[in-house]
């Protein structure tokens, strides 16, 4: 079974308070930037998985550094 993370978005905008004014995002526009991430790493699992790692390495040693 397969869960999707636009599974887990609410499908109706809570009410945001008046004195709240940034822009809301709005479920619709978090599904369109994590579909095709989502279908990218459905056909290339293997190498998503290794660009995260060398991401974290990357970061990890870019944070000791410091």
């Amino acid at each position: 079974m397969m869960q999707r993370l636009a599974d887990f978005l609410p499908s109706t905008q809570s009410s945001q308070s008046a004195v709240d004014h940034r822009p809301a995002i709005r479920p619709q526009d978090v599904r369109a930037l994590v579909e095709p991430l989502e279908k990218l790493i459905l056909q290339y699992p293997g190498a998503v998985l290794a660009s995260a790692f060398l991401i974290g390495v990357t970061l990890g040693w870019w944070i000791k550094r410091k």
